[in-house]
């Protein structure tokens, strides 16, 4: 007569996943300072007592020209980051557990039969 018993036996299978990575635009509106300049026409009046001739009241005009700055905004594009991408393998180990059977034999005797196991002891 043969015992037998089970043994649990991992077997191992493969799939494969897919993982996407992509870039998303989002856009945002920033504020940026900017000194300017500009020139300012300054008229200073001082009161005179001085006498002058008829002929000289008249009407003059003089233009002064004034610089102003003004802000045009423009762009660039810059490299922020830089980005690797590549795989390793992880060896991870993963506990599984099943139930097993195994047979034991089993001996019936009467209360005056001599029974001797020879089992080999492991």
């Amino acid at each position: 007569m043969k015992l037998h018993e089970e043994q649990l036996k991992a077997n191992k299978e493969t799939t494969s996943n897919a993982v996407g990575i992509r870039k998303e635009v989002h856009t945002e509106q920033k504020p940026i300072t900017v000194p300017v300049q500009r020139e300012e026409l300054v008229i200073e009046r001082r009161a005179v007592n001085k006498s002058g001739n008829p002929s000289d009241i008249d009407t003059d005009e003089i233009r002064i020209p004034l610089k102003e700055e003004h802000v045009t905004v423009g762009k660039e594009t810059i490299v922020k980051e830089e980005v690797s991408i590549g795989k390793r393998v992880v060896t991870d180990n993963k506990t599984v557990t099943g139930e097993v059977r195994s047979e034991e034999l089993v001996v019936d005797s009467d209360g005056k039969t001599k029974v001797t196991d020879t089992r080999k002891k492991s």
